[in-house]
């Protein structure tokens, strides 16, 4: 039946489920913000990333989503090699790069490739015994490569990636090697391109710039059993990405409700919860929309979705998912078949004959797409207010996290954090969020730089000894803390060191009573891990700008790589250094304060009053309840209270701390 707008039921159905859909998944605004968050995230961590290897961030989260599964990928691109896809470009020179391999396609499962050894770095003793010999040529093996790789951590493994989980998101790290051409095998999908009219001519231009990047691991169609550990997957995560973000947002919210369907319903009726993955939906969506030049509207998004889940079924019935950019390549193959493959599709066609209302299954869309279905004329008087959403607390929260900037320490290298700060000085951001920031990133590594400075002006601890260039450092850098007002609480904590530092003992614990106060008489939250939400919707919906939500809110932690100088803390830097590498380790703000409280009380013999801190340090290590100290801390507190209770004597309170300790690991 129509209503009085033109559209019939199912066409309002449809309009009700693609707002409900943009409600969960974010309308196109947060999604452009979550994008370009990504994106600067990726430019800066590359500003400042090791020398021979740059970082290239995909997965859902730089797609645009924000479920809980939704991961972050980082491949890791060596830059000291090239693969190149045709042997007639040798005509170009690559003498400034030490490795450079071919790539031969002839005998390989579609989709992959062998990696023949043309140049190779000798300097290089690892990835030299990841080279074996083939009759008269060398190849690498994705075998050895992938050994190699997962050595240098303890993260799980899965695929060719090292698996692992930090502030509660998930990801694959790949190690990858790049080829700057666009390979032979996927020609085919340029020329489709061409004549579909999907995508544009410049986002395919674009595409075949960026080339294609090389994964160490096999297939599992390779028939020659020998060569089976020398084959390298043809990776277009990249070109991806790019169409991705060439989708419209009705599209690309088609590709999000795949997510929440596969998530919600498909898995829980499966066995097997990782026969089917986002990967084939996305490769789904690819295919619909290259193959109907139909308009994607609100009014039509309920086909669509039905159109893409016929798909699937067909794809399951045959046995074969046809790779986007190499058809010939049946991502199926090995996973989907025999009473898989009959269970699954058994489960997707009943799926399918309930209509609509398979996706009331979905808890995320249940009660509101009932409402819909049981009146469908309600949908026609839905609408979108940009201007509305953007002032409510979800956007808010977008807008807060989407500013702070990446968790990257650059520990004692001066040339590293000099380069950072020329790239961000380049970056042109286009909102006023990346631009701010960009300001955080910049006066998180100007403060790193100063403490760095302040650091350097000392050569011994806890005597010391200054030259002209030191003196001229220390002035350098209590010029910058002076200057760089972003992070008011957190210049206070860095000059706090370097009262200590510099054995300026009571001006050291007048400072540290300053700073505890501001901390103890309003809340904070960190500047890499969220403390309470609450503090930060409340204090924006009164309407501080981030410039003073910043000033009087946002703190650090204290980092132990900066702290090996405080011979207190020397052991458990060793230590920290041979579990994790690099003995990064971050502090709580008001434990640290008073471990530098008791310090300066024991050098100026004042030991009744480093009791008193004793006592205020274990209530706060004892009884906090994640307000001032996160639980992924909790074990370091322990461990900076038994070395205060050591200092003081208490060495049986010591011994229980460091249990404790131990326990919280």
């Amino acid at each position: 039946m129509a209503t009085s707008s033109g559209h019939d039921d199912e066409s309002l159905i449809s309009k009700g489920l693609y707002m409900i859909v943009s409600d969960v998944v974010g309308p196109e605004c947060i999604v452009k913000l979550r994008r370009q968050r990504h994106e600067i995230s990726d430019t800066l961590v590359n500003c400042s990333s090791s020398r021979g290897s740059l970082v290239m961030i995909s997965g859902s989260r730089a797609e645009g989503f924000e479920f809980e599964s939704s991961d972050v990928d980082m491949m890791f691109v060596d830059t000291n090699a090239i693969v190149l896809s045709d042997p007639t470009l040798l005509t170009v020179p690559y003498s400034n790069i030490p490795s450079l391999y071919i790539m031969e396609t002839d005998i390989t499962a579609p989709g992959f490739a062998f990696l023949k050894c043309l140049k190779f770095n000798i300097a290089n003793k690892k990835m030299k015994n990841t080279l074996e010999l083939r009759g008269s040529d060398i190849y690498v093996s994705s075998k050895q490569i992938r050994e190699t790789f997962m050595s240098i951590s303890i993260s799980s493994c899965h695929g060719p990636c090292q698996t692992s989980t930090q502030f509660g998101v998930t990801g694959d790290h790949a190690y990858t090697l790049n080829c700057p051409t666009w390979p032979k095998q996927a020609v085919p999908f340029i020329i489709r391109s061409l004549d579909r009219g999907w995508p544009s001519y410049h986002v395919l231009t674009d595409i075949c710039k960026d080339g294609c990047l090389l994964v160490p691991i096999n297939s599992k169609q390779q028939q020659c059993s020998d060569m089976i550990d020398l084959e390298w997957r043809i990776s277009f995560s990249l070109a991806e990405k790019k169409l991705v973000y060439t989708m419209n947002h009705c599209q690309f919210l088609c590709y999000g409700l795949f997510k929440v369907f596969l998530n919600e319903v498909i898995k829980t009726k499966l066995r097997d919860k990782d026969i089917l993955c986002s990967y084939f939906m996305k490769t789904d969506v690819f295919w619909e929309i290259s193959d109907n030049s139909t308009e994607w509207t609100p009014f039509n998004f309920l086909q669509k979705f039905w159109n893409v889940f016929r798909r699937l079924i067909k794809w399951v019935s045959i046995g074969y998912c046809p790779n986007f950019f190499i058809p010939e390549n049946n991502m199926f193959y090995g996973k989907i078949c025999g009473q898989t493959q009959t269970g699954l599709l058994g489960t997707l066609r009943e799926l399918y004959s309930e209509g609509y209302y398979s996706l009331l299954r979905c808890l995320s869309l249940n009660q509101n797409l009932s409402k819909i279905i049981s009146r469908p004329q309600i949908a026609d008087l839905l609408s979108f207010n940009e201007k509305q959403y953007m002032s409510m607390s979800s956007i808010e929260n977008e807008r807060v996290f989407a500013i702070c900037p990446s968790h990257y320490y650059y520990e004692n290298d001066t040339d590293k954090i000099l380069k950072t700060l020329q790239n961000i000085l380049m970056l042109k951001p286009e909102t006023l969020e990346m631009l701010f920031a960009v300001r955080l990133w910049l006066n998180h590594v100007l403060q790193q730089y100063a403490e760095h400075l302040l650091l350097s002006s000392y050569s011994g601890w806890p005597t010391y000894h200054r030259n002209k260039k030191q003196n001229k450092d220390r002035i350098k850098a209590l010029r910058i803390l002076s200057r760089t007002k972003t992070f008011y609480r957190m210049n206070y904590l860095i000059l706090i060191k370097h009262m200590h530092m510099a054995g300026n003992y009571q001006r050291t614990i007048e400072i540290i009573h300053y700073v505890k106060h501001k901390l103890q008489s309003q809340p904070y939250v960190y500047i890499w891990e969220n403390l309470n939400t609450n503090i930060i919707m409340a204090s924006l919906q009164q309407g501080m700008s981030y410039d003073i939500l910043i000033k009087s809110y946002i703190v650090s932690f204290f980092d132990m790589c900066y702290l090996n100088s405080l011979e207190e803390l020397s052991i458990e830097c060793i230590a920290r250094a041979k579990t994790n590498g690099k003995g990064l380790q971050f502090i709580p703000p008001l434990v640290f304060l008073n471990f530098l409280l008791i310090l300066s009380y024991t050098r100026l013999t004042e030991n009744h009053r480093r009791v008193d801190v004793l006592d205020e340090l274990q209530t706060l290590v004892h009884d906090d309840n994640g307000y001032h100290i996160l639980p992924i801390h909790k074990a370091i507190s322990w461990e900076i209270l038994g070395i205060c209770q050591q200092i003081c004597g208490d060495r049986h309170g010591a011994l229980q701390s460091y249990i404790h300790a131990l326990n919280d690991e």
